[in-house]
């Protein structure tokens, strides 16, 4: 690890010496971030983001129930991490782009434990945050707390954080004007962050009415849209007489869902004998619902007399 921190600063030094004429050069901005300080993301927030390729948490406004936390591990990166004073942690209020601080972190919440430099827990809950938004705090939200969650803040609650030096200087947020160039397994910057806003709405047993069907083929492109109605046919069980807009039946079983990762729907095996005597069978993976939209996207592999036919998502979404 030493290794790593001491190249980032031969690599500070070099990219400086380069770029002095023209400041304009430096998009890592190494003149503002002092000595390469800069607060990396560990633990399980860096494994969602890095590896998994998802948010650190959600907010859910149609079913938040006020005990939301944003949780990430961070670790000081320096040469000399007692340099570190404290950290502010701001909430970014839109849409005026407006920099809220939250808390401030003081250095001796940093301890060393599980990584070579000293890091910290850190924990914001949604009260704290919504209060710092000017958004209600009485849950469940009411609707026009859930609407300006869903329209105004739809790409997630940005949070940002400033390093305070021992020398009375800073390393912004805002100089990470780069942060893509930091996102390596050792470098993933927790400067910058998104408490992640997605709509949900709880399970309703009301799928059986007609749909617009398109079909999404790895084989034959584009097809749709046409008409599939889908009827009751047991508990959260529904069926339609006309997948593929060839009149054949399929059935499906919705997931009475806890949250958005398991709307899931599953597909009931089927076949048919056509007049020509090719029969043809058809199933495939879960897929998946929202019942906010009002949509179900299924992944289906058709095969013909044993052999694969085509693989489609069948996308339907409420006339």
């Amino acid at each position: 690890m030493k290794k790593i921190i001491n190249s980032l600063f031969l690599t500070s030094l070099l990219v400086i010496g380069f770029s002095c004429a023209d400041p304009a050069l430096d998009p890592l901005q190494f003149e503002k971030i002092s000595n390469g300080t800069i607060l990396a993301l560990r633990g399980a927030a860096q494994n969602k983001v890095y590896v998994q390729g998802k948010p650190i948490a959600e907010i859910f406004p149609r079913i938040a129930t006020g005990t939301e936390k944003f949780s990430y591990e961070t670790e000081i990166l320096a040469v000399d991490p007692s340099t570190v004073a404290s950290v502010d942690i701001y909430v970014i209020k839109k849409p005026s782009r407006e920099r809220v601080l939250l808390k401030n972190i003081p250095a001796s919440a940093f301890a060393k434990g599980a990584y070579p430099r000293p890091s910290a827990l850190i924990e914001l809950t949604i009260v704290e945050v919504f209060t710092k938004l000017g958004l209600s705090t009485t849950f469940p939200l009411n609707a026009a707390t859930v609407n300006t969650l869903l329209t105004t803040y739809k790409f997630g609650v940005g949070i940002e954080s400033d390093i305070n030096l021992t020398d009375g200087s800073k390393v912004l947020a805002s100089d990470i004007v780069a942060a893509g160039l930091f996102q390596s397994n050792q470098f993933y910057p927790s400067m910058v962050l998104t408490w992640a806003v997605t709509d949900y709405c709880t399970y309703i047993a009301n799928w059986g009415v007609a749909y617009n069907a398109t079909e999404l083929s790895e084989i034959s492109g584009a097809y749709g849209p046409y008409t599939a109605a889908f009827v009751a046919d047991g508990v959260n069980t529904y069926t339609t007489d006309n997948f593929y807009d060839s009149g054949w039946p399929m059935t499906i079983t919705f997931t009475p869902s806890t949250s958005v990762a398991t709307q899931v729907v599953k597909i009931k095996a089927g076949s048919v004998t056509t007049g020509s005597g090719n029969v043809y069978t058809y199933g495939g993976t879960e897929g998946t619902y929202n019942q906010c939209l009002g949509g179900i996207a299924l992944n289906v592999v058709v095969k013909r007399n044993g052999a694969d036919y085509d693989v489609l998502v069948w996308k339907l979404v409420k006339k």
